[in-house]
């Protein structure tokens, strides 16, 4: 690793988002469902949250980019007393009321802005050109996934989801400490701004008329993160539909995340590959996760199921965004990347809506095979979307974290 790295410091921030992330959106519902919240109710609260913070988050990171004296980790140091300060409301408010789903929901949006705005720290990186390899620091960052989301699971059986707020504040002095060296290691390392693109980015609207098939792939991508998005939000559903609990929540996490480590940490498996096949995988390997999900009969199935998120969810991260860079003109990467993270978005904003109401009207069964029939519509459209490329030969980017 050479001296000028960014790995080591930038792993510790990963590792302090997926923690975060953990608490905040993981085990949400959870603590929503123990505190009186109907499935329908916590879907809106998690919709909300997810819908501001996606339009907080890129607003936060163009407000970096035109002003370069807000750099990327003192932005993020207003939403961390922001979330200090909700956490301490879920502590004196732990119960059904309007002021709490309130409070949990504009938590949420901040957590996620701030896991969107600390991947401008890539960025930043980039233009200096000073290495960071985020293959390792996305793996580091499941791997402490797997550690909290264990010890949360038998935590939160044990002495009850009441205990999450405070876990939530000593997560987020950790990722204090994590932000600040971040910010200290880049600019102590700060090299040359390397030159950007001549040409000037096209209209939302032209882009759309330029690459009609890029469009096509985001739509099928809403659906088949609407699926994903659902089994996410309300995995503690899945979880008692088979016998399971909060502390069977936590090792399902571990499992996920376990599965999906050696794909994060050898990312550059997308080197002399073609991306399109890879992402193409991984769409049909979404429908294949969905269907088994849907009738695992007992736990051991569930979680076998679950270790489809290895050759689903993990390809498509290490696969979308030097798709993206391959496909799109440069001047417009970062439109399209945009675009990317918005439609997930907007994915799990409607699954929280949809799937909250159809979990409350309809059996676990029932509310699965719609979601799942829905993925399948998805990965034909994604499939009909996706162009053929040719290997690649440089790293893959970073790519949005979605726990």
């Amino acid at each position: 690793m050479r001296k000028d790295s960014l790995t080591l410091p930038y792993s510790l921030v990963q590792a302090t988002v997926c923690m975060c992330f953990c608490v905040a959106i993981s085990f949400s519902a959870t603590h929503m469902q123990e505190m009186g919240f109907s499935n329908t109710e916590l879907g809106i609260v998690i919709a909300a949250g997810n819908l501001f913070g996606s339009l907080l988050g890129p607003a936060l990171a163009s407000l970096s980019e035109k002003n370069p004296r807000f750099e990327t980790a003192a932005l993020n140091l207003p939403l961390f007393a922001l979330r200090a300060l909700f956490l301490f409301g879920l502590i004196f408010i732990p119960r059904h009321t309007l002021a709490t789903a309130v409070i949990y929901a504009v938590y949420i949006a901040v957590t996620i802005a701030v896991n969107s705005l600390n991947l401008k720290f890539c960025v930043d990186a980039e233009l200096r050109g000073l290495p960071l390899d985020f293959g390792i620091a996305r793996g580091i960052g499941s791997l402490a996934y797997v550690f909290l989301s264990s010890v949360l699971g038998i935590f939160t059986q044990r002495f009850t989801t009441t205990i999450l707020p405070y876990v939530g504040l000593a997560m987020l002095l950790l990722q204090v400490a994590a932000n600040s060296w971040m910010g200290r290691a880049l600019n102590r390392k700060s090299a040359p701004v390397l030159a950007m693109p001549l040409e000037q980015p096209v209209s939302l609207l032209r882009f759309f008329r330029k690459e009609p098939r890029f469009s096509v792939l985001m739509l099928g991508l809403l659906l088949i993160f609407f699926f994903h998005s659902t089994g996410a939000t309300f995995m503690i559903n899945l979880i008692q539909n088979v016998g399971g609990n909060a502390e069977t929540l936590g090792y399902l996490g571990v499992i996920q995340a376990l599965s999906e480590i050696p794909v994060m940490l050898f990312s550059r498996l997308v080197k002399g590959k073609r991306v399109s096949a890879l992402l193409s995988f991984s769409f049909v390997m979404f429908l294949a996760k969905g269907l088994s999900i849907t009738f695992a009969p007992n736990i051991p199935l569930l979680f076998a199921a679950h270790t489809l998120q290895s050759v689903s969810f993990a390809v498509y991260t290490c696969a979308v965004v030097p798709y993206i860079n391959t496909v799109i003109a440069p001047q417009d990467a970062a439109k399209a990347q945009s675009m990317g993270f918005s439609v997930t978005t907007l994915a799990a904003v409607l699954a929280s809506l949809i799937s909250g109401r159809l979990f409350d009207i309809c059996s676990v069964r029932t509310t699965m095979l719609i979601v799942t029939t829905v993925c399948a519509v998805g990965v034909v459209i994604s499939l009909a979307g996706v162009k053929r490329t040719e290997p690649v030969k440089g790293p893959n980017a970073p790519a949005e974290p979605a726990l």
